[in-house]
């Protein structure tokens, strides 16, 4: 039910720009006439669309309330046809459902991305290769409805879309296939007017802020680095925080890697999601047999460390091991990629040396700064981005309630406005 708020009210607050565009001017006229109304479509709902999605996704009731907190028996109520439950627990459901709340009840189309739920579904039951396990699928789900909500709250906030003013998908995958890597790698840094000699500072914050792309840390074990995920319209970048990518050099060529994917896939190479494990993002592009990982591969080196400085660094340094720690020192990419690269564009082998260069504090300061400072603990990593700074960007432009805020970032009202300052300066 929708009602004009009041001080007994437990339900979710919402401000006047959140109801008016999610219900309409004339349903919130209603509610003010009549007092309250209802505002699902049909007896049946949202019952029916959870246990559906649910059920699409092969996730069980079990699954399910490990994933979202929410005890099993409260999930059968909420898969129950003419059942009442509370918002804060339907709030909690939709991330691993990928769902989105505001619109469940009311239109299926708005609230569900079946296409992206097939897709999951093959994953989690293997997809010709190792199934993802449950808790992996809920992480990526929850990654597919940030991606979604926080570019909904850019639009809100007019915040320019990069990426479709300045990029159009790419269908050259010709042979070599590294080769259209490295050139998508140099077109980009063209559009995005970076120096074709300059290493990149901070990966995290390109993606974020000058491009403007949702980018989801958030843990998904040891085997996988990173995804791209398109929801909707929207697409975003996932990356794993566990296992290598806890070296910034290795995470930094899992977001060039996802980046590629991002920029430049046809929505058919990319079947609306792409997972890929540490194994198939490494420095050997060349020896990958599926055609879009090489690209993306070729992609990622050659972005973060462009050919022409790998064959400067090798005249200053020589043809030995010195010459690979100074390419990932200079250019912040792992030392078996900065190997790797050095044997692709230079045409030699390169053997393996002794020992190798420390991450800096001050390449781990520009990729995890905001992870590790951030004022509000409950807060989840995969929140902790640009996600947050969309957030209390949108309360002070008054296009969500304070609720509404608090509640996306996993906190109470009164810790969001104590640390509403410090989070909008943190990510800024």
């Amino acid at each position: 039910m929708l009602a004009e708020a009041s001080p007994a009210a437990k339900g979710r607050r919402l401000a006047a720009y959140e109801a008016l565009s999610i219900f309409g001017l004339d349903v919130l006229r209603r509610a003010i006439e009549d007092g309250q109304v209802a505002i699902v479509s049909s007896r049946a709902e949202p019952a029916k669309t959870i246990k559906n999605r649910r059920e699409a996704l092969g996730i069980s009731i079990e699954m399910l309330a490990k994933m979202s907190g929410v005890k099993a028996g409260a999930l059968e109520k909420m898969e129950t046809s003419g059942k009442v439950s509370p918002i804060r627990d339907i709030e909690k459901v939709a991330p691993p459902l990928a769902i989105d709340e505001r619109y469940l009840g009311l239109s299926v189309n708005k609230s569900v991305d079946s296409e992206l739920g097939v897709r999951f579904r093959r994953l989690f039951y293997g997809d010709g290769k190792k199934g993802l396990t449950a808790p992996i699928v809920g992480k990526l789900t929850e990654a597919a409805w940030l991606i979604a909500r926080q570019q909904d709250i850019l639009d809100s906030l007019d915040v320019e879309d990069v990426v479709q003013r300045e990029f159009e998908h790419s269908h050259d995958y010709t042979f070599p296939t590294y080769e259209a890597g490295y050139r998508l790698a140099a077109r980009t840094r063209a559009l995005l007017g970076i120096d074709e000699h300059a290493p990149i500072p901070s990966l995290r914050r390109l993606i974020e802020h000058d491009l403007n792309i949702p980018l989801i840390e958030t843990e998904l074990g040891q085997s996988l680095a990173g995804a791209t995920i398109a929801n909707g319209k929207r697409r975003g970048i996932v990356a794993n925080i566990q296992g290598r990518n806890e070296n910034p050099w290795v995470r930094r060529m899992t977001l060039a890697h996802e980046l590629g994917h991002l920029l430049w896939d046809p929505d058919q190479q990319l079947e609306r999601l792409v997972v890929d494990r540490y194994d198939e993002i490494i420095g050997e592009v060349k020896i990958l047999q599926d055609r879009v990982e090489m690209r993306a591969n070729a992609f990622a080196v050659a972005f973060l460390a462009p050919p022409a400085e790998v064959d400067r660094i090798v005249r200053e340094n020589g043809s030995g091991w010195q010459a690979a720690i100074r390419l990932s020192e200079h250019f912040g990419i792992s030392l078996t990629a900065s190997r790797a690269h050095i044997q692709n564009i230079c045409r030699f082998q390169l053997a393996a040396g002794k020992g190798g260069p420390e991450v800096s504090d001050e390449w781990k300061a520009q990729e995890d700064r905001t992870n590790d400072f951030f004022p509000i603990t409950e807060t989840p990593i995969s929140r902790r981005g640009r996600f947050s700074w969309a957030v209390v960007r949108a309360l002070g432009e008054k296009l969500i309630s304070d609720d509404t805020a608090a509640t996306l970032l996993n906190t109470n009202v009164e810790k969001f406005h104590k640390t509403r300052d410090s989070i909008f300066d943190l990510t800024s």
